[in-house]
């Protein structure tokens, strides 16, 4: 009877262990299906995968990082076009999207699209159209230099799964693990 009360407690133990270390490699803050946490507001896995999905036959290098990165970024630069009155709307955005996806039937690459894009997908079209408006002023250079600043002080978590945000550049980079080590290639055999 010991043996067995022992053999449960290194098992207990072992299981209590093992859900930490799920939880804690979970995600975002302790947010089951977060990609990410915005000061505040959650964008989800599958916010971000129906974007990518949606995207990827009309757009090139389209990547749930590339996606995530712009889906973080993108109020702030709503709010900088907004303030500088070159604010884009949803139809404006949708708009956009519905002849991308016309210029590809067009072209051949894809079948006609029967559904809607997803909020997410439109959110990046949104993006690109403020960003083009900025880029438009004749203070754009100023405007940017804010966004930049404020994109700085944003309190943005980021889940492991896809990266680290780094503003600097404006991309997620992979999160490199210490304990990981590559190995250097092999010389051909020759």
């Amino acid at each position: 009877m010991t043996v067995r009360s022992l053999a449960g407690r290194r098992g207990a133990s072992a299981l209590l262990a093992l859900g930490v270390l799920v939880v804690g490699l979970s995600g975002c803050s302790g947010r089951p299906g977060a990609a990410a946490v915005v000061d505040g507001s959650e964008i989800s896995v599958a916010e971000l995968q129906d974007a990518t999905s949606d995207l990827a036959p009309y757009l090139q290098n389209v990547s749930q990082s590339s996606v995530l990165m712009v889906l973080v970024a993108a109020p702030v630069f709503d709010k900088a076009a907004s303030a500088a009155g070159v604010g884009v709307s949803t139809q404006e955005a949708e708009d956009l999207l519905d002849q991308a996806a016309q210029a590809a039937v067009d072209a051949g690459t894809v079948p006609a699209r029967t559904d809607p894009f997803s909020d997410a997908a439109i959110e990046v079209a949104r993006f690109t159209l403020l960003q083009q408006n900025i880029q438009g002023l004749a203070n754009g250079q100023e405007v940017t230099a804010q966004i930049t600043d404020e994109l700085a002080n944003l309190d943005a978590q980021i889940n492991p799964r896809y990266g680290e945000a780094d503003f600097a550049t404006g991309a997620i980079t992979p999160t490199s693990y210490p304990w990981l080590v590559t190995q250097p290639a092999t010389p051909a055999a020759g």
